[in-house]
Formats: structure tokens, C-alpha cells, sequence
């Protein structure tokens, strides 16, 4: 978290402010964020006592959130020193984009690069079908175009697939999103990583295939494969699952 923090308040774009949702964490996280927030006034801190879900903190930051532009990341990954320049100054030159993001650069628990992953710079519908093509952890939006209640989905649920569905959302509404061809994030992912799927979230993810697809005018039941690949996926062996995952 620490090392999540100091990525962003070390970017050389220095007008933003830095919004931290504590969501009812259990050890000493309060206390590290309490000591970041005296020194650096861009700071923001919300501290929730009960865990609510990742839908219910994006959509509260959302809606507080004072900027016109509106960027992401998990607390276990690191900003590159230049992504909120980069990204800024896209949006500020190309109207026609929503939002915009990059590249992954995927990193273990001893912070030691491994892999990179790479996104389309101009996804189009079809390739929703065989993954997310926007790296959420890189994103920066307009914050105009996350206008709606409850961009991330009901506050009620807690559930993964949020990113999913608010990017085949968008792009069914019209909005366009570019992926510079630039390494922006180190993202955390390990072979714990796929610990955490359990058969209730690959579930709610057939779900929001379905109806993406649809919305994105592609037909579900000729995409049968794609729609039920989250079932498929949580019946491999989670250290096989990574390694087809990251290519090794």
C-alpha cells in the first residue's frame, strides 16, 4: 500500500487530488494513511468501519471526486512516475476518447517484473469476447462520462466484473476508450491472485457476458464459448490458470 501511495504522489503531473477508501480494513491501514495525509494535503481520506464491496467504494469515490478527469488503482500495484501526464495530456488532445489507459507490467510479491500484458490501442466490440481489453488499474476517464448512478453497478452487490461491464457499457453507449502503447502500471498479480475466484463470481460474470454482449450488438448464444469461459476457467487448477494466463 505504501509503495501504491508514494507512486502517486510522486507523478510528475501534480494537480489532482488522491482519494483513499479504507473499506472497513481490519490492521493498521488507518494509521499509515493518517501520517501520509498530514504531509501531503492532496489527500483525501475515507475510512469506512464496515466492508461494503468494491462496487459501493468506486461509486461513492466517483461521486465526490472533484476533478474533471478521474483515474484508478489498487492499493498492492504502482503507477508509472509519468502515467497521469500521459494520460492527461491525450484526453486534453483528443476529444473524440472517454478514457484512456496502457499497458501492464506484471509484477510478484517481491515487487520483481516477470511478464507484461498487452491491450489493443483501439479495442472494438468483438474484443470483449475473449477478454477485457482495458487495463481498469490504468484507466483515466473524463468524469463526464461516469455521470450515470452507480457506474460500478448496485452497491448492494459485492462481486468482481465491475470493470467488465462499465467498459462494454460505455462502448455500447458510444464512448471511446484508446489504450496507449506504453507501460503505465506495475500490476500485482500472483498465483494467490487466482485464490480468490470463487464459482459465485465466475457466475456474475456469465452474467454480465451475456448481457454485454448483447448490448454490443454480438450474439450470445453464437459466443456460447466465450459466455460460459468464466465456468471453464474456475474448473483449471488455479497455478495452471495462471501460468495460461501469463503465458509461461
Amino acid at each position: 500500500m505504501k509503495k501504491a501511495i508514494e507512486s502517486i504522489l510522486a507523478q510528475s503531473f501534480r494537480d489532482f487530488e488522491l482519494i483513499i477508501f479504507d473499506d472497513g480494513s481490519v490492521n493498521n491501514v488507518k494509521g499509515i494513511i493518517d501520517e501520509y495525509a498530514k504531509r501531503d494535503t492532496r489527500i483525501v481520506f475515507i475510512r469506512e468501519e464496515v466492508h461494503h464491496g468494491l462496487a459501493y467504494g468506486l461509486n461513492h469515490m466517483v461521486k465526490i471526486a472533484n476533478g474533471k478527469y478521474l483515474a484508478r488503482m489498487d492499493a498492492d500495484d504502482i503507477s508509472s512516475p509519468s502515467r497521469f501526464e500521459k494520460e492527461y495530456t491525450f484526453l486534453e488532445n483528443h476529444l473524440e476518447y472517454g478514457f484512456v489507459g496502457g499497458n501492464l507490467l506484471l509484477m510478484d510479491d517481491t515487487d520483481k517484473v516477470y511478464g507484461k500484458r498487452k491491450y489493443p490501442k483501439k479495442p472494438v466490440n468483438k474484443d470483449f469476447l475473449k477478454y477485457q481489453p482495458y487495463a481498469h488499474p490504468t484507466i483515466m476517464f473524463r468524469k463526464c462520462v461516469l455521470s450515470m448512478d452507480n457506474p460500478y453497478g448496485s452497491n448492494n452487490k459485492s462481486r468482481r466484473g465491475e470493470d467488465y461491464q462499465l467498459f462494454m457499457n460505455l462502448t455500447a453507449a458510444g464512448i471511446k476508450g484508446f489504450n496507449l502503447q506504453e507501460d503505465l502500471l506495475y500490476y500485482r498479480e500472483t498465483k494467490d491472485s487466482y485464490n480468490r475466484r470463487k464459482l459465485s463470481d465466475q457466475l456474475a460474470e456469465v452474467v454480465i457476458r451475456w448481457n454485454g454482449f448483447k448490448k454490443l450488438g454480438l450474439n450470445p448464444w453464437l459466443e456460447i464459448y466465450y459466455v460460459i469461459k468464466p465456468l471453464i476457467v474456475w474448473m483449471v487448477p488455479n497455478r495452471i490458470a495462471f501460468r495460461i494466463r501469463n503465458g509461461f
